[in-house]
């Protein structure tokens, strides 16, 4: 009896052991290049038409309210950040996965005068989220099948 004990013990504890130990990956990042009719970076700082990071705002669509992103405690607060990647800069947004979302939806507020929708749909697991298909404005951008790299240009 005491053996029997002893095996469901060890069981229990290699299952709780490899539950506590697993990692769990979440990755729902999208990055835009943003350029205007004639080719100049509208999210380079030193072009003065640029968008002005301090204007950007992101929100999210949950359970029917749209909410502000902000998130204090995070490295980048308000879900995105733009840097530069070789001669072009770049906006790196992390799109809206709540789980009580089918298509999570993400509005980006360039300005008061200028807002994008994207919507996006998730493969979820146990062990991880991952963005699977993102549209711009009701149109397809960007899918696992036919790119590689979660990049899209923007015209605007």
């Amino acid at each position: 009896m005491k053996t029997l004990i002893s095996i469901i013990a060890l069981i229990a504890l290699f299952n709780c052991s490899s539950d506590e130990g697993g990692q769990f990956s979440l990755d729902v990042s999208f990055e835009f290049g943003i350029k205007d009719s004639e080719g100049n970076d509208l999210l380079n700082p030193e072009n003065p038409n640029a968008f002005k990071e301090s204007e950007i705002k992101l929100f999210y669509v949950i359970n029917g309210n749209t909410e502000e992103v902000y998130d204090g405690n995070l490295d980048y607060p308000r879900h995105f950040l733009i840097y530069q990647y070789y001669d072009q800069y770049r906006i790196r947004v992390f799109l809206n996965h709540s789980e009580t979302e089918n298509i999570p939806v993400t509005y980006i507020q360039w300005n008061e005068m200028d807002t994008d929708t994207i919507k996006n749909e998730m493969n979820r697991s146990d062990t991880f989220v991952k963005i699977q298909k993102v549209w711009l404005n009701n149109n397809l951008i960007w899918d696992t099948v036919n790119k590689s790299e979660p990049y899209f240009e923007l015209l605007k």
